[in-house]
């Protein structure tokens, strides 16, 4: 039991932002690998912090333009087979690490990286055609935090459609959940669960999100975040919004031929 006591305290002393983000530094890959041109961008924050990203250039002729924000424990280059086929399509790629993750600098936080996805989308739009609007796309935890960056853009207008990919709906639900899956934090998920801010949550968010038209995927054999998490989500949104269930486990979504298919066939419909 003292074990126990000293590691709940030791957890409460830790940033829960340590519960929320697992960064991943490792840079196995870079868009040569998949024969795709591409730039290195970078972003500089108010405090002085450098972010990094890539612009996937679309093979021949262009469809549109889309940021995708990935999920946790990864970075642009793991997730790579995520985003690299959109740009085989003809789409136009932006992609950033968060705060601390691949080759962005600094620690990642919560508040600091709700603001500094508005600079990404920023950033992109810079590089865009003029009048041309971009879809925004994000998958687990990237998917989370743009429904809330979305919701309070300061580039709305030329935002076309925000699109979630195993998204979850609550931050203290997912906490608790993840927690709960471990025997040495199981005794400890309820108390630590709110010590993550739910100020940005999901689930409240996505209805301000409208008339942006917004599409939730997910899929049932998800063993990361559960259904009810997009069931959640789309009962929340508002009108236009579509939801679709696919067949994949948390991280092979798009390896999946059909999977992809679902994705195109959505962004078609926009133009």
């Amino acid at each position: 039991m003292r074990f126990f006591l000293s590691a709940f305290c030791l957890l409460l002393l830790t940033s829960c932002s340590n519960l929320l983000f697992v960064p991943f530094k490792p840079f196995p890959v870079t868009p040569d690998v998949v024969e795709l041109g591409y730039e290195d961008l970078f972003l500089d924050t108010d405090d002085g912090i450098r972010l990094h990203g890539w612009k996937l250039y679309a093979e021949g002729k262009k469809a549109g333009s889309i940021i995708f924000f990935h999920g946790n424990g990864d970075n642009i280059s793991t997730q790579l087979p995520g985003s690299y086929w959109l740009a085989k399509k003809g789409y136009d790629v932006y992609v950033f690490d968060y705060r601390g993750y691949g080759q962005s600098e600094g620690r990642p936080d919560l508040d600091d990286t709700i603001r500094d996805m508005d600079r990404m989308i920023a950033r992109s739009i810079r590089e865009m055609d003029e009048g041309e609007k971009l879809v925004v796309m994000g998958h687990s935890l990237g998917g989370s935090m743009a429904v809330y960056v979305v919701a309070h853009s300061a580039h709305r207008d030329r935002i076309r459609a925000l699109v979630t990919v195993e998204a979850f709906s609550d931050y203290h639900d997912i906490t608790q959940e993840t927690l709960a899956r471990s025997w040495l934090l199981w005794l400890f998920q309820w108390p630590l669960s709110f010590t993550v801010s739910n100020a940005y949550s999901p689930e409240k968010a996505i209805g301000l999100v409208s008339p942006i038209p917004v599409l939730i995927l997910h899929s049932r054999k998800d063993e990361m975040i559960d259904i009810s998490h997009a069931e959640k989500l789309f009962q929340a949104a508002k009108p236009p919004k579509s939801f679709r269930l696919i067949d994949s486990g948390h991280n092979d979504i798009f390896n999946r031929k059909e999977n992809r298919q679902v994705l195109l066939d959505y962004l078609q419909s926009l133009q």
